[in-house]
């Protein structure tokens, strides 16, 4: 820790005080979420430095490809606005935190074209950082192409390094997950079996080793990562899925609005062939589906295709379908516990017009766009707006959302390859001149 971050932490636990408390300075920190920095990364390849990674590693990173440069941009409201753009310059599908381990929550990653990148979102205190970024190039071992999810495993207590490690599964257009290590910046495992586009992936932080993949043709497989096995597969009519806090079950929504439980078994089953002329099978092992009919009014239903979902703390669920429509299930009383719906968000689009949705790693708030560029920040409780904020002069559907745990950043991916972080300005503070020119400047121009 460096003496810039000592005194942010510092300044932040004051802050907490003052506003008399965790939860309500997180309720202060959306009232006041305002845009500040930039950074835009462009082409080529380079070794990221040292201050750029986010642990000590006995050997050099095998591949890196990325050139990161931040610069200033326009003023708004006398705060710096800062515009993320990714060199791919097309959508990104995906944005999600590393929730899965606790002392790497500053970690998130995205997923567009061919790339998926990792950033540190509290670099040098208060400021983002790429510390890996992964090309998903043609190769003896995969064929490559467009990336369309990731999710996070608990790599935190199942490596051999000593300051630990955080792993990221990505997966697309290859039909192959990929396992990157954020230590060694390489793919350590490719897990292989799927015959469609990879669509959807959902990990379980109490089982590192666990992952459920979904196929764009509803194969759902369930991956043992250390062993790279596929050790259950079956068709299915989801459009998302999700894995329980226990990994003793995962959820699937339908495109007619519907869900579904399927129980994982825990004992060892045998494993899938992976090869890719075989044809997934239907239930293999003591997996069983039951349709879940939770108890709801008939205004608070999905009518429409789910295209994402999370569990969140105390057993709960959370949904969300094309159409805006979002609900939060209790798992253990099969009712419906709150219902609201986002404004302006459009019917239609396919797969890669997915609006998905974040939350805070207690599931007290979400955090969702929609077709228009708008951000909102709901409480889970209720369902009541927290927040509304929107990118200026930018009007683009909102494809992923982030939120920081303590509710100070919060990420949209809005346009082609642009992340935007909104930053908690305090509401009676001044903006100094060197806070302004305070912004992350770091170029790099390898070749």
């Amino acid at each position: 820790m460096n003496a810039e971050e000592a005194s942010l932490l510092w300044n932040r636990k004051d802050d907490v005080e003052q506003a008399g408390g965790h939860a309500a300075h997180r309720q202060l920190a959306l009232k006041h979420l305002k845009l500040k920095t930039v950074i835009k990364v462009t082409c080529g390849t380079f070794t990221p430095p040292a201050f750029l990674r986010m642990f000590p590693t006995p050997e050099e990173p095998r591949a890196v490809s990325a050139r990161l440069r931040l610069i200033t941009s326009m003023s708004y409201a006398q705060v710096t606005v800062t515009m993320v753009q990714e060199s791919h310059c097309s959508p990104v599908h995906h944005l999600v935190f590393n929730y899965t381990d606790e002392g790497m929550q500053n970690l998130f990653a995205t997923v567009g074209h061919e790339q998926a990148t990792v950033y540190d979102d509290l670099h040098m205190g208060d400021f983002i950082a790429v510390v890996v970024k992964f090309t998903n190039q043609k190769t003896e071992y995969a064929d490559g192409g467009e990336l369309h999810t990731c999710t996070w495993l608990g790599g935190q207590h199942s490596t051999p390094h000593p300051h630990g490690d955080a792993l990221l599964a990505v997966a697309g257009a290859d039909h192959n997950i990929s396992v990157i290590s954020i230590v060694e910046a390489r793919v350590i495992a490719l897990l292989q079996g799927h015959t469609r586009d990879v669509v959807d992936m959902s990990a379980c932080a109490n089982k590192p080793g666990l992952v459920v993949s979904l196929a764009k043709d509803g194969n759902a497989r369930v991956w043992d990562v250390p062993q790279q096995l596929c050790m259950s597969s079956y068709n299915t009519d989801a459009s998302c899925l999700a894995v329980s806090p226990n990994g003793a079950f995962f959820v699937t929504g339908s495109k007619k609005g519907a869900l579904h439980s399927y129980q994982i078994a825990t004992r060892q089953q045998q494993p899938v062939p992976s090869s890719s002329d075989r044809k997934p099978q239907a239930a293999l092992g003591s997996i069983e589906r039951e349709q879940l009919n939770m108890e709801c009014s008939s205004s608070g239903r999905h009518t429409e295709t789910i295209d994402c979902m999370q569990f969140l703390c105390h057993n709960r669920l959370a949904t969300k379908s094309v159409d805006g429509r979002m609900c939060v299930w209790d798992m253990a009383a099969w009712k419906q516990l709150s219902s609201w719906k986002v404004p302006s968000c459009t019917v239609g689009g396919g797969w890669a017009s997915r609006c998905r949705f974040g939350c805070t790693p207690d599931g007290a708030y979400i955090c969702v766009g929609n077709t228009t560029g708008d951000v909102y920040v709901y409480d889970t409780s209720d369902g009541k707006r927290m927040t509304h904020v929107a990118p200026i002069k930018v009007s683009a559907p909102v494809r992923a959302c982030g939120l920081s745990p303590d509710c100070r950043h919060l990420l949209a991916v809005i346009g082609n390859g642009f992340i935007f972080r909104f930053e908690y300005r305090k509401p009676d503070a001044e903006v100094s001149n060197k806070e302004n020119s305070d912004t992350n400047m770091i170029e790099s121009d390898n070749e």
